[in-house]
């Protein structure tokens, strides 16, 4: 009898391990999509004094993303892109926990009016979380940027896959441009994805006409809208949450029926 009770609980462990194991990644993006949902965002006019030391980038364990957060994420602007219903709050400091909130400013001092202005972004797996839905994004969409007093409109004009160790794509070398980076796939990848985009007043005059007809939104109509997405998010997370638990017990209830068939 003893030994029927330990190959049941060894069978149930080794079940749950499996399906648990399987849905690490996505229990990772509703336990950051979570802590998304319940922090206050701001954004600041001014960089701070001090900007947090530059770590080196990981793919997060389940350790970082369960790591105390702070109540409130301080951002300094936007980067949107309208087509596919895309926006990140703009962040500084290279950490591994600031990718966990929005995008990075890999060089802070940089201006959108006349430098390359790079922004890195994780790819955690769910494409609406973070910056996995870049993937959507293709060549002619218009992007929206803020930060701290500026304001711009760019275009994408370029859309490729790139090595880690390709540093080109930071030089600030070709005047002002924007460009997007983060990984193509959300496992340990030695790839890049960037997106380039140019100001608009570098395209046709019909683009740039249509860019300067649309009035940037407020900092708190995008405050309002990031919040309202993060919510939207962290629902749709926790019900598929829901429906995994919900696959491990069916599997449970299955190997337990088998079992005393087996037995009897």
């Amino acid at each position: 009898m003893k030994r029927e009770h330990l190959e049941k609980y060894l069978i149930d462990g080794l079940i749950i391990a499996g399906i648990l194991l399987l849905a690490l990644p996505f229990l990772k993006e509703s336990i950051v999509s979570w802590q998304l949902r319940t922090s206050e965002l701001t954004i600041a006019p001014q960089l701070p004094t001090t900007i947090p030391e530059e770590e080196t980038i990981q793919i997060p364990t389940l350790g970082d993303v369960l790591a105390p957060q702070p109540a409130t994420i301080t951002g300094y602007g936007f980067v949107a892109i309208e087509a596919i219903e895309f926006q990140q709050p703009l962040l500084v400091g290279i950490t591994n926990q600031q990718l966990l909130k929005g995008g990075v400013v890999m060089f802070p001092q940089r201006l959108l009016k006349n430098s390359n202005f790079v922004v890195l972004g994780h790819h955690l797996g769910r494409q609406s979380l973070l910056f996995g839905q870049l993937l959507e994004a293709q060549v002619g969409m218009e992007v929206s940027v803020s930060y701290l007093e500026e304001n711009q409109q760019y275009i994408i004009i370029d859309k490729k896959i790139v090595e880690e160790t390709d540093l080109s794509v930071l030089a600030d070398d070709q005047g002002p441009r924007l460009t997007l980076i983060t990984c193509p796939t959300p496992t340990r990848t030695d790839e890049r994805l960037v997106l380039t985009a140019i100001p608009v007043e570098q395209t046709t005059a019909q683009q740039s006409q249509k860019s300067s007809s649309s009035t940037p939104q407020s900092s708190d109509g995008m405050i309002e809208k990031q919040e309202k997405q993060w919510k939207q998010q962290s629902k749709k997370n926790w019900f598929l949450l829901f429906v995994i638990l919900f696959i491990i017990s069916g599997c449970l209830l299955s190997v337990h029926k088998l079992l005393e068939r087996s037995a009897s």
